[in-house]
């Protein structure tokens, strides 16, 4: 089977950071890392964009119908008001619409929210403030000012603190105009209206950022969440194609019904250590499983250097495969070069202990059934007589030695240097045929 290259990356660092932040996502920033932090932000804008939209748009809604009511409460105003309203707010929410589409405001997207945000209870401030105390608006519309927080706060879908700072803003702008045109701190009615307002603001304020609060914090760990899940499916993915070709693996987790398949063009190859039953039992089990994994490693990189697919290992007996489950027009070509890979890493190579072997190989070609069978423990495997063969050019043949089958050789053609090794008996099908391979031939 092809061995699934490492990915380390920001997803094992989210997987590590969430595990141990998911339950205790209390602190006053947050406490992302740089790169989560901007991964979060950029998934957020996604998830949010069109709540965003909606909100400014029912603000374009309601700001230009409560311009009816500017000519009912402040008919002696209304004409600056109207200005305001629809000359310089509207327009505001529409560009800030407008940008959402817009790639070079991606990154900057919160601040301009944030700006249409201050805008709309801005305006509001500006209209109470060039209003005449006797209209009933000047003393009533920071009402209005109040289901600006709401909308900041929660439809606007705002950063938290994009959105506290948008409140900040009108906060001021909205004591300004009380103390400074309205001087409301002038007479004892106006105090008493100044403390009216301000406890319903601060009020409506404190169950906003309590709410921007929770709904971030909420938004944090619920991608957190996503992160971890995703990270833990790669590796469950990872695994998965470590244990099953990936052709195979998306076709099983697409139905669970027996997967099966012929294929009429393949090679098969054995490799066995010659006299391993002996060998390991001089050895203490430890240095064996070492041994074993020492050499099996590195055939798995060899696998993966010439695209062909482990099948499995069966003791000391490596199975490699060509042509399937990806039909593969030059599959006897491949398996010889991998079987010559083999080979030289192990004559040159000096294991455990100044340990040194030799290595068995058997090669096949022709026509086979693969697939996966039963519901447990499953795993890819091949049937047919070409299998079968194989095992015996493994078994049949000498330490050191590449046998091949006429299938094999045939198919290697001139490209490969051979040498006949005569005939050997072969249990249910009698004599054959075979030939040592001894090398790719000099071009």
């Amino acid at each position: 089977m092809n061995t699934v290259p490492d990915r380390i990356s920001v997803q094992d660092k989210t997987t590590n950071f969430s595990k141990k932040r998911l339950l205790n996502l209390n602190s006053i920033t947050f406490g992302f890392p740089a790169e989560i932090e901007q991964s979060f932000q950029d998934n957020y804008r996604v998830t949010t964009i069109s709540t965003s939209r909606l909100g400014f748009f029912v603000a374009i809604m309601l700001y230009a119908a409560f311009g009816v009511l500017d000519a009912v409460v402040m008919p002696l105003s209304k004409n600056p008001i109207w200005v305001i309203r629809y000359a310089i707010v509207c327009p505001i929410f529409g560009f800030v619409i407008l940008a959402t589409y817009l790639p070079f405001f991606a990154k900057r997207l919160q601040f301009v929210m944030c700006f249409g945000a201050a805008s709309a209870g801005l305006g509001i401030v500006a209209m109470i403030g060039i209003s005449r105390k006797t209209e009933l608006g000047h003393w009533y519309y920071m009402m209005g000012l109040l289901m600006v927080v709401i909308g900041i706060y929660g439809l606007l879908r705002l950063r938290f603190w994009y959105a506290v700072a948008a409140n900040v803003i009108i906060l001021v702008a909205d004591e300004i105009v009380d103390v400074v045109i309205k001087q409301a701190l002038t007479s004892s009615q106006g105090v008493k209206i100044f403390i009216l307002h301000n406890f319903f603001f601060f009020g409506a304020s404190i169950i906003g950022v309590f709410t921007g609060y929770a709904l971030e914090a909420h938004a944090r760990r619920e991608y957190l969440q996503q992160r971890v899940i995703k990270a833990e499916r790669e590796k469950s993915e990872k695994l998965l194609l470590n244990i099953l070709p990936e052709k195979v693996a998306a076709s099983l987790k697409e139905k669970e019904e027996v997967i099966a398949e012929e294929f009429k063009k393949t090679s098969v190859l054995f490799a066995d250590i010659v006299n391993f039953t002996p060998l390991s039992s001089s050895l203490p089990p430890q240095i064996v499983v070492e041994l074993l994994n020492t050499l099996f490693s590195h055939f798995d990189t060899l696998t993966d250097k010439h695209r062909v697919e482990k099948i499995k290992t069966i003791g000391d007996c490596y199975m490699v495969a060509s042509g399937v489950p990806t039909p593969c027009p030059n599959h006897a070509h491949v398996l010889a070069c991998l079987a010559l890979d083999m080979l030289d890493y192990v004559k040159g190579q000096t294991f455990l202990n100044g340990l040194r072997f030799d290595l068995r190989i058997g090669i096949n070609s022709g026509p086979l059934v693969a697939g996966i069978i039963g519901q447990r423990k499953f795993a890819y495997d091949l049937w047919g007589d070409t299998v079968n063969t194989a095992s015996r050019m493994e078994s049949h043949g000498s330490g050191g030695k590449i046998q091949i089958s006429r299938a094999t050789f045939e198919l290697l053609g001139k490209d490969f240097v051979s040498e006949s090794a005569g005939k050997i008996p072969i249990k249910g099908k009698g004599e054959m045929e075979v030939w040592y391979l001894l090398g790719k031939r000099p071009i």
